[in-house]
């Protein structure tokens, strides 16, 4: 099992700012990924089927609601 007791000294603010981080690392890592890649095997290079749209699009929702509660 996972022992998150060192979790306990952390403040709020702390908490809050890793998990964003945590909500972070995968926009970096899409923004990363070449544009061939993200279209691979599409019929067409479309807007909706882009990857970075996507991401950036759910994660910024999820971050801003992460940060109003």
């Amino acid at each position: 099992m996972l022992n998150f007791d060192w979790g306990t000294h952390l403040s709020e603010n702390w908490a809050r700012f890793l998990v964003i981080l945590a909500f972070i690392a995968p926009l970096i890592f899409t923004f990363t990924l070449p544009r061939r890649y993200i279209y691979q095997g599409a019929a067409d290079q479309k807007m909706w089927r882009n990857l970075k749209i996507w991401i950036f699009v759910l994660i910024g929702i999820s971050v801003s609601v992460y940060l109003y509660f």
